[in-house]
């Protein structure tokens, strides 16, 4: 009991000093601010949320997922500007990622189905569906709630 009681005593001085120790200056991120700077803003067309993202660093160009326009939309990081704008997606684009090696952005869509779109001609290449993803059975639980009575 006293070995147990010794060990937690000794834990706990290390860990309150340690706590105590941590002033205002040592702060997490504290010591970053002043760091990033607003640098240049690139207007962007449509409307809806476009919060997903991916980049291509070698040839500097950023894909946006539109959302509500359904479509993906290419920034040319070194022109500051928007270069293309893939429309047609079958649904809501989300999650893109650039494959460097084959020169093709992958997004998934709402649908249950995944996009490839060529980083050259901006055309959609590949369309996968995601069997064992969709919604099965939702049409017919409603059915079935709605023929109830009570």
């Amino acid at each position: 009991m006293k070995k147990f009681l010794a060990i937690v005593m000794t834990l706990l001085t290390v860990f309150v000093s340690n706590a105590q120790g941590q002033s205002k200056s040592q702060r997490p991120m504290e010591h970053m601010s002043g760091l990033l700077r607003l640098v240049e803003t690139i207007p962007l067309p449509g409307d809806g949320y476009m919060d997903h993202l991916t980049v291509d660093v070698k040839g500097q160009r950023l894909f946006i997922s539109g959302e509500a326009a359904k479509s993906l939309l290419v920034v040319d990081l070194r022109a500051g500007k928007v270069i293309h704008e893939t429309k047609g997606l079958s649904a809501m684009p989300k999650k893109p990622f650039y494959l460097p090696d084959t020169n093709e952005v992958w997004v998934t869509l709402t649908d249950s189905s995944v996009a490839a779109i060529s980083g050259t001609t901006y055309e959609i290449t590949k369309t996968v569906e995601l069997t064992g993803y969709r919604r099965r059975g939702l049409r017919r639980l409603w059915q079935q709630w709605q023929s109830r009575s009570y």
